[in-house]
């Protein structure tokens, strides 16, 4: 027998369509940068492990890291200092800390629909109730500020936001961030600020919750910002109240975030604004090549994403997206299904465009011919 809590949760939807891959599939379903990361941070690696920075460290992460840390994050907050950063064993064991510390059984926790796919989960794994809040595909993906006004009852205790977005690739409006600032605020309630791609921005401008740090959490990793998502690195910032609560928590899930990536990166953590900044102009290229080739696919509609690497085209055909999703991985395309992200990722698939631009148009010519053929 196996807790109640293990089997509430699903299967991923998304790990499903890769675990039925051929090695030879085009990947056009993960979210993972097709480069390899900076030269400066592997020999940084590399000389850290000679350097015998492979023992235990602080829970909170090593002090060079989290000062960095804070002062890249000070653009947005000049009172963010190192107290407010703690290093994570990856964004998903962030997420993780982050609910454990901040809810209760029986507390609500409003989460974007569609959505990243550890919201709802982590919710459930608090006893908490997670509601999903609507992200409007006809309005670019932007949230529906009247429909979360009226999901918030006296259990509602946080706000999940995840801007650039994954799935949709949307970012929020300042409009519509400053009305989330102003729902939080009004109703007393954490946010939760999922950030892993504010890097990643091609129209509009990234607006962070670290302008609200007294009631937020912001999450981050350096996945995808160094290329490194096998280092399982990530970074939090909270209100200086709340950090020992969250580390508390962390020291029961991981004791302390891995040693030795964290010597490599703070030695050249300078680079990942320089090595994003050359990806962004081939992401963008990268885009328009996969936007204009979904958009020609009969019955396929799709937003021009305005960060991240991911497209979220609907269709009218009538099959939904588990199945769409089998058929085309059958056929040698990895997609994600776009229920894995909530009900109303339904009728809709996820691909990223963290791949060449020769698998992009090689793997899009398949979807063509899979779906003309429906």
């Amino acid at each position: 027998m196996v807790s109640k809590r293990v089997t509430s949760i699903k299967p991923s939807g998304v790990r499903e369509i890769f675990e039925m891959a051929s090695r030879e599939a085009i990947n056009l379903g993960l979210g993972e940068l097709d480069c390899v990361p900076p030269v400066e941070a592997r020999e940084a690696y590399k000389e850290a492990l000679d350097q015998d920075c492979h023992r235990y460290g602080p829970t909170k992460g090593i002090d060079e890291l989290r000062e960095l840390i804070a002062g890249k994050v000070q653009k947005y907050r000049k009172d963010i200092e190192r107290e407010n950063v703690i290093i994570t064993a990856s964004g998903t064991q962030g997420t993780m800390a982050t609910f454990q510390t901040l809810f209760d059984p029986g507390d609500e926790i409003l989460i974007p629909e569609p959505g990243f796919v550890l919201y709802e989960p982590d919710s459930m794994l608090v006893e908490a109730k997670p509601v999903p809040y609507p992200l409007l595909d006809e309005d670019g993906f932007q949230p529906d500020i009247e429909a979360m006004k009226a999901l918030i009852t006296p259990r509602t205790k946080g706000l999940v936001v995840n801007s650039p977005s994954n799935p949709t690739g949307s970012v929020l409006t300042r409009e519509n961030f400053q009305a989330l600032v102003d729902l939080a605020t009004d109703n007393d309630l954490w946010v939760i600020s999922d950030e892993v791609y504010e890097d990643f921005i091609y129209e509009g401008k990234h607006h962070s919750f670290n302008e609200i740090i007294e009631r937020s959490v912001v999450l981050n990793s350096f996945s995808k910002s160094f290329a490194v998502p096998g280092w399982r690195l990530g970074y939090l910032t909270a209100p200086l109240d709340l950090v020992n609560h969250i580390a508390k928590m962390q020291y029961q899930l991981v004791a302390c975030p891995p040693t030795t990536p964290q010597y490599a990166l703070a030695k050249v953590f300078d680079v990942q604004e320089k090595f994003t900044k050359e990806l962004n102009p081939l992401f963008k290229r990268r885009r328009e090549t996969m936007v204009d080739r979904l958009n020609d696919i009969e019955g396929f509609r799709c937003h021009r994403p305005e960060g991240a690497f991911y497209t979220f085209p609907s269709y009218g055909q009538d099959i939904d997206s588990r199945k769409l999703s089998h058929k085309l991985v059958a056929n040698g395309v990895i997609s994600a299904p776009g229920s894995a992200f909530g009900e109303r990722g339904e009728r809709h698939l996820r691909f990223s465009y963290a791949a060449s631009e020769e698998s992009i148009v090689k793997g899009l010519e398949i979807v063509k011919k899979v779906v003309e053929g429906l």
